[in-house]
């Protein structure tokens, strides 16, 4: 385990590169072409068996793919970044089927690991101010109105690390080791695809992590997420009729008031006494002519709660407003679903070293070669231990 502490403080120039490069080229949502190809170059010159497409998810059950004129736009960008032994590599992806399944099988029998990593960007514009690291240094995103704001790039790069130095030790473990390069993740769009693909299949143990969420100093570790807020995410179609503003405004069946009426109605939905819920109105566009009344309306919406059942509660009230308001203002509406994930929390195990429970753990043999492998995982553990303070009780091998 020393060696591979190592190797892996070895590799920092690598990564910091390998992140900056990613940073610099972000892909938003489904359309993570040039993303996915890149991770496929590094992943095939590690060894692993690699699985994409199709073999990793189930098309119709994607959610907010979004329009075809992005596609072609992602497409083309990613065409033009590629070079054309690359980019033929886009072929199996199709019209968004991003993300690679690396799958690497020590030859010895044990447990199957999987490790799962984000790798989309935001929807937001990097900043261009001097004081930004990314722009001072050269490396800002490419493009506006994407950027890897939430931390995927460095997802991406440990995974990308991980992989190369479990194939580089790959005589000091056993059982298989899964690497799992999710796509759409921001709007909580691309597990359900490729879960339905049956991706987890055979998996004994899941691990997945978050840059910069819940520490509070860089550097810290939170070891499990509790009560993490389950979401729901859908875009509302307000379809009004059109009339002269002041030829003939009672023709006219306002969709932009209807929309900032349910907006504001939404926003102020009585919150729960069983615990946290949110609301959000993201987006709202509607209109077409200042002397026009309002035929259409768009808005993105999203609620939160604690639990599954709050974050219903919280769903429910929003479709009651759309209803209520629909008929206030003679419009229609169509509501669609885009994203969204039920509530949860992290394995006991995990929770109990977050607590600063007593955490009972045992080293299995099944994970290691040797007698000396088994004491360089017990060394390990005890730096670990010492580091962050927690008391051992008893090590027994």
């Amino acid at each position: 385990m020393d060696n591979i502490a190592q190797r892996a403080k070895s590799l920092e120039k690598e990564l910091i590169e390998t992140r900056r490069f990613f940073h610099q080229h972000p892909e938003t949502g489904w359309f993570t072409f040039f993303t996915t190809a890149k991770i496929i170059e590094k992943l095939k010159t590690y060894g692993y068996t690699l699985k994409m497409g199709r073999e990793i998810m189930v098309p119709e059950a994607r959610q907010g793919v979004g329009s075809k004129e992005a596609l072609e736009e992602a497409l083309l960008r990613a065409k033009e970044l590629l070079s054309p032994e690359e980019y033929t590599l886009l072929d199996v992806m199709e019209d968004g089927l991003t993300g690679v399944i690396a799958e690497l099988d020590t030859g010895r029998e044990g447990p199957c690991i999987a490790f799962r990593f984000d790798i989309d960007a935001v929807d937001v514009t990097e900043s261009k101010d001097l004081a930004h690291r990314p722009f001072k240094e050269g490396f800002r995103a490419d493009i506006d109105g994407i950027a890897h704001t939430c931390g995927h790039d460095g997802h991406i790069t440990i995974g990308l690390g991980l992989a190369k130095l479990i194939s580089e030790h790959k005589e000091d473990f056993k059982g298989t080791f899964r690497f799992i390069f999710q796509t759409a993740e921001e709007g909580t769009r691309g597990a359900v695809a490729m879960e339905k693909a049956g991706i987890l299949k055979g998996v004994d143990y899941l691990l997945g992590a978050h840059i910069g969420f819940q520490s509070k100093k860089s550097g810290g570790l939170i070891c499990g997420v509790n009560n993490f807020l389950a979401t729901s995410k859908f875009d509302v179609t307000f379809h009004g009729t059109s009339a002269h503003a002041a030829g003939a405004p009672e023709e006219g069946a306002n969709a932009l008031l209807a929309a900032a009426e349910a907006a504001l109605l939404m926003h102020g939905i009585t919150r729960h006494s069983q615990g946290i819920t949110r609301i959000n109105v993201g987006v709202l566009k509607a209109g077409e002519g200042r002397n026009v009344i309002a035929p259409n309306a768009f808005m993105a919406c999203e609620t939160r709660g604690v639990t599954t059942e709050l974050n219903d509660f919280m769903k429910e009230k929003c479709m009651n407003i759309l209803e209520g308001v629909s008929k206030i203002h003679s419009v229609g509406y169509s509501v669609k679903d885009v994203g969204g994930t039920s509530g949860g929390d992290s394995s006991p195990l995990s929770l109990m070293c977050m607590k600063k429970q007593p955490l009972p753990l045992r080293l299995s043999t099944r994970m290691t070669l040797s007698k000396h492998a088994i004491l360089a995982h017990v060394k390990t553990l005890h730096t670990l231990c010492k580091r962050y303070k927690i008391k051992v009780d008893k090590v027994a091998i």
